[in-house]
């Protein structure tokens, strides 16, 4: 007998290259699917147990088709009024009052400082996070964190693939509230399970979520070990993606009492040889199908004070609530911050996402479908994104990955970060350029079987 929607879930997304690894099918399968790990990627198989594989392991699937302005219309009644930031009904600087949170989190500790608000306030019993080393020390993995220490220890960012809504599976025998912290596809993959009442998300109650921009596979973390002489990732005790002053460092602890260290936008010379497909595909930068999305506040005024500052996007009339109440109780100091301004922290990733993912949509075999794309595109920026293209094709080959491990760090780090700011300034104006008068249609490219 055939299996209907695991054929259409290997034939559609997953021989087409569209996976993003969010977890969804996996997690809602009831054992029919599991994840196997290739090359520092993690693809969904099937399992030998018997049964069809669920039809909503396939109507899960954020990868082929996400109509946006569907889930819009689902979550917030409305669509956005600006596509590059999708709904939002207050913008804000801020960071958590308490310094512990602050330091603890990857930017200003906004995501935990609300968490811990609503356990505390009674307004949630649990919240969904990822968790660095709750059972493996270089392995990030969905947790329920019930209490504040338990939200704690969740803080910070995972710079690594990490399928969150495997724990779809247990969610249904949860007790709820639940709040839900993922990244943009795994949140599209919780809306679009909301939409059809599925039961394993009945109890989540509040979404939020940090802006992503490009994201690598765990291979970035063991090409890093091998730089230093070290041959396997079991050799850690701990790891930490922003340890430290925002805006942090990666941090390894081994077990040989080695600390391995280097600086954010160091480490980043990782990204061209190990960034994942999803990340080149995916057009959500802020998370916009969130009540409350977070990312850092790149801005001259912030980073010069240090201590860690987020931007903060709220969507939703409950999130403005939220914040207001934690502004007036003195848990989030929050600064209102004009959209555009905002905005302009991220523009460079916004224009890498809003219109460099639907360039390199126009290149793939088979493109997902998020139900609206850009009217026009100007043809200097898609010549960026001819660059960009051949750059990450030479740094996905073998001997590209092998020559960047046997160069001294020290130099690698500074030079690659000296390249980027100079690509960044080069490219600036074009990148750009239109970027915030771009009209955008909604359309529907395809229709799911």
């Amino acid at each position: 007998m055939s299996d209907q929607w695991w054929d259409h879930l290997r034939r559609d997304v997953l021989d087409c290259n569209l996976c993003t690894q969010c977890g969804s099918c996996v997690g809602i399968s009831d054992g029919t699917l599991a994840f196997r790990e290739d090359h520092g990627i993690v693809l969904p198989i099937r399992t030998e147990k018997s049964g069809q594989v669920p039809e909503a392991a396939f109507r899960a699937c954020p990868a082929l088709a996400c109509p946006y302005p569907d889930l819009n219309r689902f979550v917030f009644g409305k669509l956005p009024g600006n596509w590059l930031s999708g709904v939002t009904e207050g913008s804000f600087v801020g960071h958590a009052t308490d310094k512990s949170i602050r330091r603890a989190g990857a930017s200003g500790g906004v995501i935990s400082a609300i968490l811990i608000h609503l356990l505390e306030t009674k307004q949630i019993v649990g919240a969904v996070c990822l968790q660095v080393g709750a059972s493996v020390p270089y392995r990030a993995e969905p947790v329920i964190a019930r209490t504040k220490e338990e939200v704690m220890r969740c803080a910070q960012s995972v710079y690594s693939v990490t399928p969150v809504n495997t724990i779809l599976g247990t969610l249904e025998k949860e007790e709820g509230p639940l709040a839900y912290v993922g990244l943009p596809d795994q949140v599209a993959s919780i809306r679009k399970l909301q939409r059809i009442k599925h039961p394993a998300v009945r109890n989540i109650t509040f979404v939020l979520g940090p802006y992503m921009g490009t994201q690598m596979t765990f291979d970035a973390i063991r090409s890093f070990l091998r730089s230093h002489g070290v041959s396997s990732e079991k050799e850690i005790t701990r790891l930490r993606y922003r340890a430290g002053e925002w805006p942090g460092h990666l941090e390894i602890t081994l077990k040989d009492g080695r600390v391995l260290t280097a600086e954010k936008f160091h480490y980043n010379y990782l990204i061209p040889f190990f960034i994942t497909r999803s990340s080149l595909q995916l057009v959500d930068f802020t998370n916009e199908l969130t009540d409350i999305s977070v990312g850092d506040a790149w801005s001259p005024k912030y980073e010069s004070k240090r201590g860690g500052y987020s931007v903060i996007l709220a969507r939703s009339a409950r999130a403005m609530e939220i914040l207001e109440d934690m502004r007036s109780r003195d848990l989030l100091a929050l600064t209102d911050t004009p959209l555009d301004e905002a905005l302009a922290m991220h523009s460079h990733m916004l224009d890498f996402k809003k219109r460099g993912s639907f360039i390199r949509m126009r290149w793939m075999p088979v493109a997902p479908d998020y139900g609206y794309r850009p009217t026009s595109i100007p043809s200097a920026r898609i010549f960026i994104e001819w660059c960009l293209r051949m750059f990450f094709a030479i740094g996905a080959l073998r001997i590209s990955r092998w020559a960047i491990e046997h160069l001294p760090l020290k130099l690698v780090g500074p030079v690659f970060n000296l390249l980027r700011k100079g690509w960044k300034e080069l490219s600036k104006t074009s990148k750009r350029k239109g970027l915030r008068e771009t009209e955008f249609e909604v359309c529907s490219l395809r229709q799911s079987p």
